[in-house]
Protein backbone atom coordinates (compact mmCIF):
# COMPACT_ATOMS: atom_id res chain seq x y z
CA UNK A 1 0.00 0.00 0.00
CA UNK A 2 2.82 2.30 0.44
CA UNK A 3 1.62 4.08 3.22
CA UNK A 4 -0.28 3.23 6.69
CA UNK A 5 -3.68 2.50 6.00
CA UNK A 6 -5.62 3.05 9.51
CA UNK A 7 -8.00 0.56 10.48
CA UNK A 8 -10.72 0.78 13.02
CA UNK A 9 -12.64 -1.72 14.88
CA UNK A 10 -15.27 -0.63 16.20
CA UNK A 11 -16.40 -3.52 18.61
CA UNK A 12 -12.91 -4.41 20.83
CA UNK A 13 -14.93 -5.75 23.36
CA UNK A 14 -16.22 -8.57 20.61
CA UNK A 15 -15.44 -12.29 21.20
CA UNK A 16 -13.53 -12.47 18.45
CA UNK A 17 -11.94 -9.41 18.27
CA UNK A 18 -8.39 -10.59 19.31
CA UNK A 19 -8.20 -12.98 16.70
CA UNK A 20 -9.26 -10.35 13.72
CA UNK A 21 -6.62 -7.77 15.41
CA UNK A 22 -4.46 -10.67 14.98
CA UNK A 23 -5.17 -11.47 11.35
CA UNK A 24 -4.52 -7.99 10.36
CA UNK A 25 -1.25 -7.53 12.49
CA UNK A 26 -0.03 -9.99 9.01
CA UNK A 27 0.03 -6.98 6.79
CA UNK A 28 2.58 -4.01 7.90
CA UNK A 29 0.92 -1.55 6.19
CA UNK A 30 -1.81 -1.42 8.79
CA UNK A 31 -2.17 0.45 11.70
CA UNK A 32 -5.04 -0.73 14.06
CA UNK A 33 -7.37 1.43 16.15
CA UNK A 34 -9.82 -0.19 18.68
CA UNK A 35 -12.99 1.44 20.44
CA UNK A 36 -14.96 -0.51 22.77
CA UNK A 37 -18.13 -0.11 24.86
CA UNK A 38 -15.66 -2.08 27.66
CA UNK A 39 -13.28 -0.24 29.63
CA UNK A 40 -10.61 -3.06 29.14
CA UNK A 41 -10.91 -5.93 26.83
CA UNK A 42 -8.33 -8.44 26.11
CA UNK A 43 -7.66 -6.68 22.89
CA UNK A 44 -6.83 -3.85 24.70
CA UNK A 45 -3.44 -4.97 25.71
CA UNK A 46 -2.22 -6.55 22.21
CA UNK A 47 0.64 -5.34 21.01
CA UNK A 48 -0.92 -4.82 17.37
CA UNK A 49 -3.52 -2.10 18.69
CA UNK A 50 -2.06 1.00 18.13
CA UNK A 51 -4.94 2.61 20.08
CA UNK A 52 -7.91 1.74 22.19
CA UNK A 53 -10.54 4.05 23.50
CA UNK A 54 -13.56 3.15 25.52
CA UNK A 55 -16.98 4.99 24.66
CA UNK A 56 -20.30 4.14 25.96
CA UNK A 57 -22.34 3.03 23.90
CA UNK A 58 -25.91 5.00 24.24
CA UNK A 59 -27.90 5.60 21.19
CA UNK A 60 -27.10 4.89 17.33
CA UNK A 61 -26.69 8.86 16.28
CA UNK A 62 -24.49 9.00 19.15
CA UNK A 63 -22.52 6.21 18.47
CA UNK A 64 -22.12 6.90 14.51
CA UNK A 65 -21.03 10.56 15.92
CA UNK A 66 -18.12 8.87 18.23
CA UNK A 67 -17.11 6.55 15.27
CA UNK A 68 -17.23 9.77 12.53
CA UNK A 69 -14.74 12.06 15.16
CA UNK A 70 -12.45 9.22 15.54
CA UNK A 71 -12.35 8.41 11.44
CA UNK A 72 -11.28 12.40 11.70
CA UNK A 73 -8.82 12.50 14.01
CA UNK A 74 -7.03 9.31 13.47
CA UNK A 75 -7.16 9.67 9.82
CA UNK A 76 -9.43 6.80 9.03
CA UNK A 77 -9.65 4.64 5.90
CA UNK A 78 -11.53 1.14 6.37
CA UNK A 79 -13.91 0.49 9.17
CA UNK A 80 -14.03 -3.43 10.32
CA UNK A 81 -16.99 -4.45 12.34
CA UNK A 82 -16.77 -7.92 14.03
CA UNK A 83 -20.05 -9.38 15.54
CA UNK A 84 -23.11 -9.16 14.49
CA UNK A 85 -24.51 -6.44 16.45
CA UNK A 86 -21.85 -3.98 14.74
CA UNK A 87 -22.61 -5.56 11.35
CA UNK A 88 -26.07 -4.75 11.52
CA UNK A 89 -25.26 -1.12 12.54
CA UNK A 90 -23.14 -0.85 9.59
CA UNK A 91 -25.76 -2.15 6.93
CA UNK A 92 -28.11 0.25 8.50
CA UNK A 93 -25.80 3.35 8.98
CA UNK A 94 -22.17 2.91 6.26
CA UNK A 95 -24.21 5.39 4.04
CA UNK A 96 -24.01 8.46 6.88
CA UNK A 97 -20.70 8.13 6.50
CA UNK A 98 -18.07 10.28 4.03
CA UNK A 99 -16.54 8.76 0.96
CA UNK A 100 -13.27 9.11 2.71
CA UNK A 101 -13.86 6.03 4.58
CA UNK A 102 -14.86 2.52 3.37
CA UNK A 103 -16.63 -0.31 5.63
CA UNK A 104 -15.56 -3.69 4.99
CA UNK A 105 -18.35 -5.55 2.54
CA UNK A 106 -21.22 -6.68 3.90
CA UNK A 107 -24.90 -7.93 2.97
CA UNK A 108 -28.33 -6.71 2.57
CA UNK A 109 -30.37 -6.35 5.70
CA UNK A 110 -32.48 -9.02 4.65
CA UNK A 111 -30.23 -11.42 4.43
CA UNK A 112 -28.08 -10.56 7.28
CA UNK A 113 -31.38 -10.91 9.42
CA UNK A 114 -32.41 -14.30 7.98
CA UNK A 115 -28.93 -15.65 8.61
CA UNK A 116 -29.04 -14.57 11.86
CA UNK A 117 -32.56 -15.89 12.77
CA UNK A 118 -32.42 -19.86 13.22
CA UNK A 119 -35.94 -20.33 12.57
CA UNK A 120 -36.28 -18.00 9.68
CA UNK A 121 -32.72 -19.56 8.10
CA UNK A 122 -34.87 -23.02 8.11
CA UNK A 123 -37.63 -21.63 6.43
CA UNK A 124 -35.74 -20.17 3.72
CA UNK A 125 -33.44 -23.19 3.33
CA UNK A 126 -36.62 -25.42 3.11
CA UNK A 127 -38.35 -22.71 1.02
CA UNK A 128 -35.56 -22.78 -1.74
CA UNK A 129 -34.83 -26.39 -1.67
CA UNK A 130 -31.36 -26.57 0.04
CA UNK A 131 -30.68 -29.69 2.46
CA UNK A 132 -31.04 -28.45 6.40
CA UNK A 133 -32.70 -30.74 9.36
CA UNK A 134 -36.28 -30.48 9.87
CA UNK A 135 -37.25 -28.27 12.22
CA UNK A 136 -40.47 -27.17 14.07
CA UNK A 137 -41.04 -23.76 16.00
CA UNK A 138 -43.66 -22.95 19.28
CA UNK A 139 -43.89 -20.01 19.88
CA UNK A 140 -44.50 -20.63 23.23
CA UNK A 141 -45.03 -23.57 25.70
CA UNK A 142 -48.45 -23.46 26.17
CA UNK A 143 -48.32 -23.91 22.11
CA UNK A 144 -46.22 -27.32 22.52
CA UNK A 145 -47.72 -30.72 23.13
CA UNK A 146 -46.27 -34.14 22.31
CA UNK A 147 -49.30 -34.54 19.55
CA UNK A 148 -48.27 -31.70 17.77
CA UNK A 149 -44.76 -32.28 17.81
CA UNK A 150 -43.65 -33.59 14.35
CA UNK A 151 -40.20 -34.46 14.16
CA UNK A 152 -37.97 -37.75 14.98
CA UNK A 153 -35.89 -38.37 17.93
CA UNK A 154 -33.23 -38.15 18.47
CA UNK A 155 -34.23 -33.79 18.50
CA UNK A 156 -32.39 -30.77 19.67
CA UNK A 157 -33.60 -27.52 21.35
CA UNK A 158 -31.83 -24.16 20.18
CA UNK A 159 -32.48 -21.05 22.03
CA UNK A 160 -33.15 -18.82 19.10
CA UNK A 161 -30.76 -15.99 20.41
CA UNK A 162 -27.85 -17.94 21.67
CA UNK A 163 -24.18 -18.94 19.69
CA UNK A 164 -21.63 -21.00 20.20
CA UNK A 165 -23.49 -23.79 21.08
CA UNK A 166 -24.61 -22.40 24.11
CA UNK A 167 -28.01 -23.46 25.47
CA UNK A 168 -28.67 -26.40 22.76
CA UNK A 169 -29.86 -29.99 24.33
CA UNK A 170 -30.05 -33.38 23.05
CA UNK A 171 -33.31 -35.49 23.80
CA UNK A 172 -33.34 -39.61 22.58
CA UNK A 173 -36.60 -40.06 23.09
CA UNK A 174 -39.85 -38.39 24.53
CA UNK A 175 -39.98 -39.51 28.03
CA UNK A 176 -36.34 -37.44 28.45
CA UNK A 177 -38.01 -34.73 26.70
CA UNK A 178 -40.90 -34.93 29.21
CA UNK A 179 -38.34 -34.71 32.02
CA UNK A 180 -36.80 -31.69 31.22
CA UNK A 181 -39.61 -29.67 30.44
CA UNK A 182 -41.20 -31.12 33.69
CA UNK A 183 -38.16 -28.35 34.84
CA UNK A 184 -38.35 -25.81 32.50
CA UNK A 185 -41.94 -24.64 31.80
CA UNK A 186 -41.86 -21.27 31.74
CA UNK A 187 -39.10 -21.59 28.21
CA UNK A 188 -41.00 -18.56 26.28
CA UNK A 189 -39.98 -19.90 22.58
CA UNK A 190 -38.90 -23.12 21.67
CA UNK A 191 -36.96 -24.35 18.42
CA UNK A 192 -36.35 -27.98 17.47
CA UNK A 193 -34.12 -29.53 14.80
CA UNK A 194 -34.05 -33.08 13.98
CA UNK A 195 -30.51 -34.86 15.05
CA UNK A 196 -28.46 -35.62 12.17
CA UNK A 197 -26.23 -38.57 13.02
CA UNK A 198 -23.01 -37.43 11.20
CA UNK A 199 -20.13 -35.06 11.79
CA UNK A 200 -19.69 -31.11 11.62
CA UNK A 201 -17.83 -29.90 8.90
CA UNK A 202 -18.06 -25.49 8.01
CA UNK A 203 -16.76 -23.81 5.59
CA UNK A 204 -15.91 -20.04 6.12
CA UNK A 205 -16.65 -17.70 2.56
CA UNK A 206 -16.18 -14.21 1.43
CA UNK A 207 -18.38 -13.25 -1.15
CA UNK A 208 -19.26 -10.33 -3.34
CA UNK A 209 -23.36 -10.29 -4.39
CA UNK A 210 -24.01 -14.01 -4.11
CA UNK A 211 -20.31 -15.11 -5.63
CA UNK A 212 -17.73 -16.79 -3.00
CA UNK A 213 -14.83 -15.17 -3.47
CA UNK A 214 -12.29 -17.15 -1.17
CA UNK A 215 -13.18 -19.96 1.14
CA UNK A 216 -11.89 -22.64 3.31
CA UNK A 217 -13.34 -25.67 4.71
CA UNK A 218 -12.60 -27.33 8.16
CA UNK A 219 -13.71 -30.29 9.69
CA UNK A 220 -13.76 -30.70 13.33
CA UNK A 221 -12.02 -33.15 15.41
CA UNK A 222 -11.44 -31.95 18.96
CA UNK A 223 -14.55 -30.69 21.13
CA UNK A 224 -15.03 -28.28 22.75
CA UNK A 225 -16.69 -27.45 26.27
CA UNK A 226 -19.50 -29.58 25.11
CA UNK A 227 -20.61 -31.92 21.86
CA UNK A 228 -22.12 -27.96 20.43
CA UNK A 229 -19.64 -25.88 20.69
CA UNK A 230 -16.93 -24.79 18.38
CA UNK A 231 -14.15 -27.34 17.59
CA UNK A 232 -10.91 -26.64 19.31
CA UNK A 233 -8.74 -28.19 16.46
CA UNK A 234 -9.94 -28.95 12.73
CA UNK A 235 -8.49 -30.16 9.35
CA UNK A 236 -8.33 -27.64 6.32
CA UNK A 237 -9.43 -29.34 3.35
CA UNK A 238 -11.25 -29.97 0.04
CA UNK A 239 -14.56 -31.22 -0.54
CA UNK A 240 -16.44 -29.57 -4.26
CA UNK A 241 -19.78 -31.21 -3.07
CA UNK A 242 -20.04 -29.06 0.14
CA UNK A 243 -18.68 -26.58 -1.87
CA UNK A 244 -21.55 -26.72 -4.37
CA UNK A 245 -24.09 -26.39 -1.43
CA UNK A 246 -22.32 -23.66 0.32
CA UNK A 247 -22.34 -21.62 -3.53
CA UNK A 248 -25.83 -22.32 -4.42
CA UNK A 249 -26.76 -21.09 -0.87
CA UNK A 250 -24.71 -17.44 -1.10
CA UNK A 251 -25.79 -17.24 -4.57
CA UNK A 252 -29.68 -17.64 -3.46
CA UNK A 253 -28.35 -15.10 -0.76
CA UNK A 254 -26.47 -12.24 -2.70
CA UNK A 255 -24.39 -12.60 -0.03
CA UNK A 256 -21.79 -10.02 0.49
CA UNK A 257 -18.82 -10.01 2.65
CA UNK A 258 -17.71 -12.81 5.07
CA UNK A 259 -19.64 -15.46 6.66
CA UNK A 260 -19.49 -19.33 8.59
CA UNK A 261 -21.54 -21.77 7.61
CA UNK A 262 -22.30 -24.49 9.94
CA UNK A 263 -22.78 -27.54 8.37
CA UNK A 264 -23.32 -31.32 8.89
CA UNK A 265 -22.99 -34.57 6.80
CA UNK A 266 -25.89 -36.75 6.99
CA UNK A 267 -24.58 -40.42 7.31
CA UNK A 268 -28.48 -41.52 5.93
CA UNK A 269 -28.72 -39.67 3.24
CA UNK A 270 -25.20 -39.26 1.80
CA UNK A 271 -25.45 -35.15 2.11
CA UNK A 272 -24.37 -32.04 3.86
CA UNK A 273 -27.10 -30.35 5.23
CA UNK A 274 -26.76 -26.49 6.38
CA UNK A 275 -27.08 -25.62 10.16
CA UNK A 276 -26.70 -22.10 10.65
CA UNK A 277 -24.67 -18.90 9.83
CA UNK A 278 -22.37 -16.67 11.81
CA UNK A 279 -23.46 -13.90 10.18
CA UNK A 280 -19.54 -11.99 11.36
CA UNK A 281 -16.00 -13.21 11.62
CA UNK A 282 -15.72 -16.53 13.54
CA UNK A 283 -13.00 -17.89 16.04
CA UNK A 284 -11.48 -20.28 13.86
CA UNK A 285 -10.46 -17.14 11.38
CA UNK A 286 -6.60 -17.20 12.50
CA UNK A 287 -6.84 -20.97 11.52
CA UNK A 288 -8.10 -20.32 7.82
CA UNK A 289 -4.84 -17.44 8.36
CA UNK A 290 -2.61 -20.36 8.57
CA UNK A 291 -3.97 -22.44 5.84
CA UNK A 292 -3.54 -18.96 3.24
CA UNK A 293 -6.54 -17.47 3.67
CA UNK A 294 -6.69 -14.09 5.57
CA UNK A 295 -10.18 -13.06 5.47
CA UNK A 296 -10.08 -9.59 7.53
CA UNK A 297 -7.40 -8.35 5.33
CA UNK A 298 -9.41 -9.96 2.29
CA UNK A 299 -12.41 -8.17 3.19
CA UNK A 300 -9.85 -5.06 3.34
CA UNK A 301 -8.86 -5.33 -0.34
CA UNK A 302 -11.95 -5.77 -1.15
CA UNK A 303 -13.46 -2.61 -0.30
CA UNK A 304 -10.56 -0.34 -0.93
CA UNK A 305 -9.45 -1.93 -3.84
CA UNK A 306 -12.75 -3.80 -5.41
CA UNK A 307 -10.71 -6.49 -5.68
CA UNK A 308 -8.13 -9.30 -4.00
CA UNK A 309 -5.01 -11.31 -4.08
CA UNK A 310 -5.27 -14.79 -6.02
CA UNK A 311 -4.72 -16.77 -2.72
CA UNK A 312 -5.54 -20.63 -2.49
CA UNK A 313 -5.31 -22.61 0.63
CA UNK A 314 -3.89 -25.67 1.71
CA UNK A 315 -5.08 -28.39 3.64
CA UNK A 316 -3.59 -28.82 7.22
CA UNK A 317 -4.21 -28.97 10.22
CA UNK A 318 -4.25 -26.53 13.15
CA UNK A 319 -5.37 -26.39 16.85
CA UNK A 320 -6.82 -23.55 19.11
CA UNK A 321 -4.79 -21.98 22.19
CA UNK A 322 -7.20 -23.84 24.15
CA UNK A 323 -7.12 -26.99 22.02
CA UNK A 324 -3.49 -26.93 23.33
CA UNK A 325 -4.18 -26.54 26.56
CA UNK A 326 -6.80 -29.72 26.17
CA UNK A 327 -4.97 -31.92 25.29
CA UNK A 328 -1.51 -30.91 27.14
CA UNK A 329 -4.00 -31.78 30.09
CA UNK A 330 -4.79 -35.39 28.64
CA UNK A 331 -1.49 -36.31 27.09
CA UNK A 332 1.47 -33.90 28.71
CA UNK A 333 4.14 -35.42 26.54
CA UNK A 334 2.24 -33.23 24.05
CA UNK A 335 3.86 -30.04 25.29
CA UNK A 336 6.78 -31.32 23.98
CA UNK A 337 6.17 -31.72 20.59
CA UNK A 338 7.50 -28.16 19.17
CA UNK A 339 7.61 -28.59 15.77
CA UNK A 340 3.82 -28.98 15.80
CA UNK A 341 2.98 -26.38 18.77
CA UNK A 342 5.15 -23.76 16.76
CA UNK A 343 3.53 -24.78 13.20
CA UNK A 344 0.07 -26.03 13.58
CA UNK A 345 -1.40 -24.27 16.32
CA UNK A 346 -1.92 -20.36 18.09
CA UNK A 347 0.97 -20.93 20.34
CA UNK A 348 3.02 -19.17 17.80
CA UNK A 349 0.69 -16.31 18.00
CA UNK A 350 0.60 -16.51 21.64
CA UNK A 351 4.34 -16.45 22.13
CA UNK A 352 4.30 -13.67 20.06
CA UNK A 353 1.61 -11.56 21.82
CA UNK A 354 1.14 -13.25 24.93
CA UNK A 355 -0.60 -10.54 27.32
CA UNK A 356 -4.26 -10.41 25.95
CA UNK A 357 -4.25 -14.43 26.49
CA UNK A 358 -3.19 -13.84 30.22
CA UNK A 359 -5.66 -10.98 30.80
CA UNK A 360 -8.68 -13.48 29.94
CA UNK A 361 -6.91 -16.30 31.81
CA UNK A 362 -6.49 -13.78 34.75
CA UNK A 363 -10.40 -12.97 34.25
CA UNK A 364 -11.41 -16.44 33.67
CA UNK A 365 -10.13 -17.17 37.45
CA UNK A 366 -11.75 -14.30 38.89
CA UNK A 367 -15.08 -15.62 37.90
CA UNK A 368 -14.14 -18.91 39.45
CA UNK A 369 -13.19 -17.90 42.87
Amino acid sequence: MGSKCHVLIPDGNSTWALSVISCLSQNSDYKIFVLSDKKRTAAKYSKHTSYYKYYKKTSDKSWLDVVAKEIQDQNISIIVPIAEEEFRFWIHNQQFLSNAVKVIPLPQIDSFETAINKHELSHFLNKQNFPHPKYQRFENFDSYSRETLELHFPILIKPLQEKGGDGIVKFNDQQALDVYFSKHSQTSELFFQEYIEGYDIDCSVLCSEGEILKYTIQKGKLEGDNAFAPQLCFDFLKNDTLLNVVSEFMKAMQWSGVAHIDLRYDEKTNDFKIIEVNARFWGSVEGSKFAGINFPDLAIQLALNDAIENQEYIETEYMRLKGVFKTIKRQPSFMFKKNYLLNHSETKSFINDPIPTLYRFKQWLIRRL
